[in-house]
């Protein structure tokens, strides 16, 4: 029987998601989002049809509905977590 293991990896936060403060792109160019207990799960990209992107609060957003919602992240804003 599998059993789960828990590992702790270290995630730069180095690009938001404009109206999706939940959710950001790593230094690795993976897609994190915080989950309701606070902690970070990643994203897999999908494919619908024959479009790649991603599921945001369970619509799809391909790769080009995405370019131009990203934003640079300010490590000045790091404040309480409110989404």
């Amino acid at each position: 029987m599998p059993r789960k293991v828990t590992a702790h990896l270290l995630i730069v936060r180095v690009w938001d998601i404009e109206g999706f403060p939940g959710y950001f792109f790593g230094a690795d160019k993976q897609l994190y989002r915080y989950d309701g207990r606070g902690s970070i799960r990643k994203n897999k990209r999908i494919v619908v049809r024959y479009t790649q992107g991603y599921s945001l609060r369970g619509r799809f957003y391909s790769l080009a509905q995405l370019r131009p919602l990203l934003r640079r992240h300010d490590p000045a804003t790091d404040g309480p977590m409110d989404f």
